[in-house]
């Protein structure tokens, strides 16, 4: 898809045609805290405010310790209010 504007490899199973960066917000944001780079992080930032950011980050069960721990830093979210997947557990 010309013109996405993340790392396609990190959305890998779902064609980039698909993908609404509005509708799937939380499915973007997860994909790009947990397996994005940094490059992908700054667009993410840019893209999206970080309210809207810290708030698919509480609603998420994909996170690994490592992205919680740094996410709860970064936007300031109680690591509590913040899960980690049960693939990690």
């Amino acid at each position: 898809m010309k013109g996405f504007p993340f790392s396609q490899n990190l959305f890998w199973d779902t064609p980039l045609s698909n993908i609404n960066l509005e509708k799937h917000k939380r499915f973007v944001i997860e994909r790009v805290i947990v397996r994005g780079s940094q490059k992908d992080f700054k667009l993410l930032l840019k893209l999206y405010t970080k309210k809207q950011i810290s708030f698919a980050l509480r609603q998420s069960s994909e996170l690994d310790p490592a992205s919680r721990s740094f996410c709860s830093q970064y936007f300031n979210i109680p690591i509590e209010e913040m899960y980690v997947s049960d693939f990690y557990n």
